[in-house]
């Protein structure tokens, strides 16, 4: 079975117009470590860099000059924000806003208090990443997290959904389990929220209003890019993919050199055209 294959997370991809700059904010406003930096072809020149908090990995990535433009018109995507854990939550907020992270518009006036996810409720922040991504500082008051301090990598991720009734089997088929539910009231109705999880890994999955659906299917390609799941077989997993029925973008295995031994990986799109890299670390 193809959910037997998956891993948990491997990284999360962001596509960036300066390296170095968007290096630089994750480095000094929420202590990122830098992991690898490499040039590939893909098919033209793709100038990566890897940088890690604890279990959290992003990969940065600049593509080619013609096609900058473009990325940098896009706005936030199906893949909606990502989440840091953040256990001491407001001495965290106040270290990352105090080192000149701006608040994202979500949040203007700083933390707020989701009461309706879980038992007991999870309070966030928002912050602006430097390509416009969005960032969330998250402390669950669902989990015991004893005397931890400072932030400590995935919180979660989440990934805006027309409709759960379809997105919840797909996630299960790739191994994910619901652990935890919840609401949020707007203006424009109830959005109910569904967690999955994968070996650690958590999907935050928020089903839109009706007023907002033609508005998350007019998105398109986002500021956050793709997540990459961890699989122990690439080739398996394709063929599984493609015989059960899942909407596989590439025509056959990539490879880079990237990590210790190189990787190889193909696509899926995820019932909101959100994209999915399955992704295997070589070992030799």
């Amino acid at each position: 079975m193809l959910r037997d294959l998956v891993n948990g997370v491997q990284h999360l991809g962001i596509p960036v117009w300066d390296m170095e700059q968007a290096a630089a904010w994750y480095e000094q406003k929420l202590g990122f470590e830098r992991m690898q930096e490499k040039s590939v072809f893909y098919p033209v020149r793709l100038d990566i860099l890897f940088l890690r908090l604890h279990d959290l990995i992003i990969a940065l990535y600049k593509p080619a000059a013609h096609l900058l433009p473009a990325l940098q018109k896009r706005g936030n995507g199906v893949i909606d924000h990502f989440a840091i854990d953040a256990p001491d939550f407001r001495a965290c907020a106040e270290r990352v806003y105090k080192r000149g992270a701006m608040l994202h518009a979500s949040t203007p006036k700083g933390c707020v208090l989701y009461d309706h996810i879980g038992e007991k409720g999870v309070r966030g922040v928002n912050f602006e990443g430097p390509s416009g991504e969005v960032v969330e500082l998250c402390h669950d008051y669902n989990h015991p997290y004893g005397s931890e301090t400072g932030l400590q990598g995935w919180s979660h991720l989440a990934v805006k959904v027309t409709d759960l009734k379809v997105s919840l089997p797909f996630y299960e088929k790739l191994g994910f389990d619901k652990t935890m539910s919840g609401y949020l009231d707007t203006p424009k109705g109830r959005m109910q929220i569904v967690f999955v999880t994968n070996h650690g890994f958590t999907l935050e999955l928020i089903q839109v209003t009706e007023a907002d659906r033609q508005e998350l299917k007019d998105r398109g390609e986002g500021r956050l890019d793709h997540i990459a799941l961890d699989v122990k077989d690439a080739r398996a997993a394709f063929f599984l993919c493609k015989s059960q029925g899942f909407l596989v973008t590439d025509t056959s295995l990539n490879e880079l050199p990237l990590f210790e031994h190189g990787v190889r990986y193909f696509t899926i799109l995820g019932p909101d055209g959100e994209k999915i890299q399955l992704n295997e670390k070589k070992t030799w």
